[in-house]
């Protein structure tokens, strides 16, 4: 029997996208305050005594962590200057937050703009994989580092707290040997390969799409690229998400700090680890609104003040998702100044660089 290739009613992505809508604005304007006890009007008004310099100083330290992003873009796709990766960061996150499921539609937009630099659609691939396979694991790890962080300091852990921390440090676990094992290991790496092709075949079977018939050589040529890749760069890869995460985190404890939340450092870690770790949600662009909630709803278990804790996430937000949008309408038009004929990055000064890398 063939396979059914007619797409979808037209009506689904509109719907899903109204369903999303309703979802992110019932989440942030109904049980934000609910599970925090606070509510609009005085996290408005808390959020009115930031000044500007700190609404500046707080700006840097964004995109500081930004920049430090692109330390492990440039090293999981060689040749990629960081300017371009801090735009290509930029514009994928704001198409990620402007629509539910978004990241597709990011990776979409990315992939045409690295072409536009000259990358091969091969090395490309191996790049959007490694990231985001990588952003994946690093934001389930998170939870045992705040998990750890309260019992450092002896910190009271409830079952709200305990709960998402056990189980995201052992889903990040299993995850991480499971990663580690098979690209360090040839036998588990071959497993690994045939495992993901089964799931890979029933999952396009369920989807209607054709299979192809060398899936498995195609994701085992994937694995000992990646493995490769990690090698040569661990260093920048590691030292550029590791970066990458504490600025944010530092980034929330000041948005926490400037709305007069007095929690030490081992409670903001724990609310954003678990945040971090509701970002992988796609009901919503970006899991916004259970990023909040879930990130409040730790801290006020932790002793956090309802309102400043309130505007606090609120806070940290705005510059972790609605600046995000206008950033990325700011960086497109630059990027693709800088790669029309001539431009700073024009498409034949990035292929004389890539060599005889093929398309």
């Amino acid at each position: 029997m063939g396979v059914d290739k007619r797409p979808p009613p037209a009506w689904i992505r509109p719907a899903r996208g109204v369903l999303s809508g309703a979802l992110l604005v019932a989440l942030i304007g109904f049980v934000l305050p609910t599970v925090t006890g606070s509510d609009w009007r005085s996290a408005v008004e808390t959020l009115a005594l930031v000044t500007a310099w700190e609404l500046l100083a707080l700006t840097v330290l964004w995109l500081v962590g930004v920049w430090a992003y692109t330390f492990m873009m440039a090293a999981c796709l060689p040749g990629l200057r960081r300017t371009q990766g801090f735009a290509l960061y930029m514009v994928g996150s704001a198409v990620s937050n402007l629509l539910p499921a978004g990241g597709a539609v990011g990776v979409a937009v990315t992939w045409s703009m690295l072409r536009r630099y000259g990358h091969s659609h091969a090395a490309i691939g191996l790049y959007t994989v490694v990231t985001g396979v990588w952003n994946i694991l690093a934001r389930l790890a998170l939870p045992a580092v705040g998990l750890g962080a309260l019992l450092v300091v002896g910190a009271r852990i409830d079952d709200t707290v305990l709960t998402p921390a056990i189980v995201g440090t052992v889903l990040s676990a299993v995850l991480l040997v499971a990663v580690v094992t098979a690209l360090v290991h040839e036998g588990a790496g071959e497993w690994l390969v045939r495992g993901a092709a089964r799931v890979g075949a029933r999952i396009l079977g369920l989807a209607r799409r054709p299979v192809p018939e060398d899936l498995a050589p195609r994701l085992a040529d994937l694995r000992a690229r990646t493995s490769g890749l990690l090698r040569a760069g661990r260093v920048p890869i590691v030292a550029g998400m590791l970066a990458y995460l504490v600025l944010q985190g530092v980034l929330m404890a000041a948005c926490l700090a400037v709305v007069g939340s007095d929690l030490g450092w081992a409670e903001v870690t724990a609310g954003y680890a678990t945040g971090r770790m509701l970002t992988t949600i796609i009901l919503t662009p970006g899991g916004t609104g259970f990023t909040e909630t879930g990130t409040a709803a730790v801290l006020v278990a932790l002793g956090g003040d309802p309102t400043a804790t309130m505007a606090g996430v609120l806070l940290f937000s705005f510059f972790t998702f609605v600046c995000e949008i206008p950033g990325g309408a700011l960086a497109y038009p630059w990027h693709l100044r800088q790669t029309r004929p001539g431009g700073a990055w024009s498409r034949g000064d990035a292929l004389g660089r890539a060599g005889s890398e093929s398309g």
